[in-house]
């Protein structure tokens, strides 16, 4: 079940704020218009065309998935995008995002961080897992807010979220490391988030969520945002990406962390 009725810009109703608490995401229908995804979807190709260096193995802002029948890495995700693409940085503090998100809080967000995935025909999906991560400091208000450029769809590799998990916390070792779920471990069935361009989701990071590959012949891209409550620690998206490539070159081969850059 989704709540499917347009929000006002920047205004969620009591229902849809219950829903989020009680359920662990929300979405909302319609909240940017056609011409401001196609904007920003050809922002995210223009960095790709111009910025072949971005799109480099050893650089530490992008990541590959192996393609679902061939096995041969495919790219997917610049991590972060908003710096090469001032349409990418404008929506990620876009008042219809960061009212809705005042809504849910009680207070203003702070933008943590952010990414686009592109999920490209025949990328593998993404396994079971929680956002949050047992750092020092990492904030429990994180969420993210999925804007979708594509259609989400079960053949593209819709994102899955189980509801009411996230009533249940963090579901791994607190060892600093990233995690997978075991699907026996939870009680719900999944809910997929079927988008279409211009529609929003916004899930908690303790909510459970996995995509399964993309069988479609069209790539889905989704803008995953991500924001802490500002008395959650305040700004940190700064130092969340400092930290984040220090966990990434110590999780790297020591052989190859020399060759490891951010640009």
């Amino acid at each position: 079940m989704t709540t499917d009725a347009p929000a006002p810009p920047g205004v969620l109703t009591a229902e849809q704020v219950a829903f989020y608490r009680a359920e662990g995401y929300v979405v909302l229908r319609n909240v940017f218009e056609p011409a401001e995804i196609a904007a920003l979807a050809a922002d995210a190709d223009r960095v790709l065309r111009e910025r072949a260096d971005a799109v480099h193995p050893d650089n530490l802002r992008v990541r590959f998935k192996p393609h679902r029948a061939t096995g041969e890495p495919v790219f997917e995700v610049l991590d972060p995008i908003a710096d090469l693409s001032p349409v990418a940085r404008r929506m990620t503090r876009d008042p219809r995002i960061l009212d809705a998100l005042h809504d849910l809080y009680g207070e203003p967000a702070e933008l943590f961080k952010e990414k686009l995935i592109y999920k490209p025909p025949g990328a593998t999906g993404a396994t079971l897992h929680q956002d949050w991560i047992a750092w020092p400091g990492f904030p429990e208000t994180f969420l993210t807010v999925l804007v979708a450029l594509d259609p989400f769809t079960a053949d593209s590799g819709a994102t899955e979220v189980f509801p009411r998990c996230h009533l249940n916390g963090y579901l791994s070792a607190k060892d600093g490391q990233h995690h997978y779920v075991e699907l026996g471990d939870l009680p719900a069935e999944p809910v997929p988030l079927l988008l279409d361009p211009g529609d929003v989701a916004v899930f908690a990071c303790f909510t459970p969520h996995r995509s399964a590959p993309n069988t479609s012949a069209l790539s889905r891209r989704g803008y995953f945002i991500s924001y802490n409550a500002r008395s959650d620690g305040g700004q940190q998206y700064d130092k969340h990406y400092r930290e984040f490539h220090a966990w990434l070159r110590a999780k790297a081969p020591v052989e190859k962390r020399s060759a490891l850059f951010f640009r």
